[in-house]
């Protein structure tokens, strides 16, 4: 791996994401995901000396951490819908045409991960337990120059074997032709 400083750790990140739900034998590649972020939360407890004329922070101690997940899908399927809407997702008619009955869930929890393919940089992959929380919007209609997208929240949950929030994996840098 390359240190600090080295041009060879600029990352344009592009990857594959894909879901297992508690309970499914495989994987479910999520299709295109023009985005993927991952944000730590945080909350904290401040000390301050009552010593001198004015309070002086001295000391700061973290009480809770967790993590968020916030990602964009673009390919408008059943699967997809039914992640966003909480639903369920029926089989398919014999015209090819699937039902998603949104919100027939109260939670979807599972295994999420991203496999990094850039060409510029190190490779960053990424697995955890999320369950699934709806937000945002689904626009049915868009301008004529707009495709649909699917952005989908998710709480990062601590594993309860290896007490992760997440496991990250950097692989070397990819080097140019």
């Amino acid at each position: 791996m390359p240190v600090s400083p080295s041009v060879q750790n600029y990352h344009i990140g592009k990857g594959i994401v894909s879901f297992q739900e508690d309970g499914a034998a495989d994987f479910l590649d999520l299709g295109n995901a023009p985005s993927f972020v991952w944000t730590p939360t945080t909350a904290k407890k401040e000390h301050f000396s009552s010593r001198e004329g004015i309070k002086v922070k001295d000391f700061t101690a973290i009480t809770q951490v967790g993590a968020t997940i916030k990602f964009t899908l673009d390919e408008i399927n059943a699967p997809n819908l039914g992640l966003f809407t909480l639903g369920e997702v029926g089989t398919a008619d014999v015209d090819g045409s699937v039902t998603v009955s949104a919100f027939k869930k109260t939670e979807i929890i599972g295994t999420i991960k991203v496999e990094g393919t850039n060409d510029v940089g190190q490779h960053v992959d990424f697995t955890g337990r999320i369950s699934i929380n709806p937000t945002g919007d689904f626009s049915f209609i868009t301008d004529a120059d707009d495709f649909s997208k699917l952005q989908i929240e998710a709480e990062v949950q601590r594993d309860d074997t290896t007490g992760d929030f997440g496991v990250f994996t950097v692989h070397e840098p990819v080097v140019g032709p």
